[in-house]
């Protein structure tokens, strides 16, 4: 069972959430990938743009769950806003080194260092083995894997629609 921390609430998304999702979404790649993703992308990544797909994930959200993929906000309880959300479960690709993928995890800045990642990452994946693709170069994202118990294994990948470098982490049992 996943601890929350004091201050927050984690349950899945529900209709009328995709603009808060898409804000929080947006807000975390902003703040995070300067650097690490193609600028004119990222600069030109909005909200709007955002809720599209966001609606669609929540529609579907039965159908992923009946796939083995989660997906779980974060909602502060003194504001009721969202301020996170993790999506994990069956891996993407072939030959993965596990059969459990973190897909993402997004907190707003602001709420670093409560724990409230760790309850995310946990609610979509357990504690068990998995992996995840880190965009090479973030410092912050590699020391709390890290600290969760997932290590490079020296897989890297180049994701051609952000044009960003990424690094493989793995966890084992």
């Amino acid at each position: 069972m996943t601890h929350e921390p004091k201050g927050y609430a984690l349950r899945t998304p529900r209709t009328g959430d995709a603009e808060a999702l898409a804000d929080v979404h947006v807000q975390v790649w902003k703040a995070t990938y300067p650097g690490m993703v193609d600028r004119a992308k990222l600069n030109a990544l909005t909200t709007a743009d955002g809720i599209v797909r966001w609606n669609r994930i929540v529609a579907d959200l039965g159908d992923q769950q009946r796939r083995g993929v989660r997906t779980v906000c974060a909602v502060e309880t003194a504001t009721e806003r969202i301020v996170g959300f993790a999506t994990g479960g069956t891996a993407r690709e072939e030959g993965a080194p596990s059969g459990i993928q973190l897909w993402s995890l997004n907190v707003l800045p602001d709420h670093h260092g409560t724990g409230l990642a760790a309850a995310l990452m946990e609610a979509v994946i357990g504690a068990g083995e998995a992996y995840l693709w880190l965009a090479t170069g973030n410092g912050r994202a590699l020391a709390f894997y890290r600290k969760h118990g997932f290590e490079l294994d020296g897989a890297v990948q180049v994701d051609e629609e952000w044009s960003c470098h990424e690094s493989r982490m793995v966890r084992r049992s």
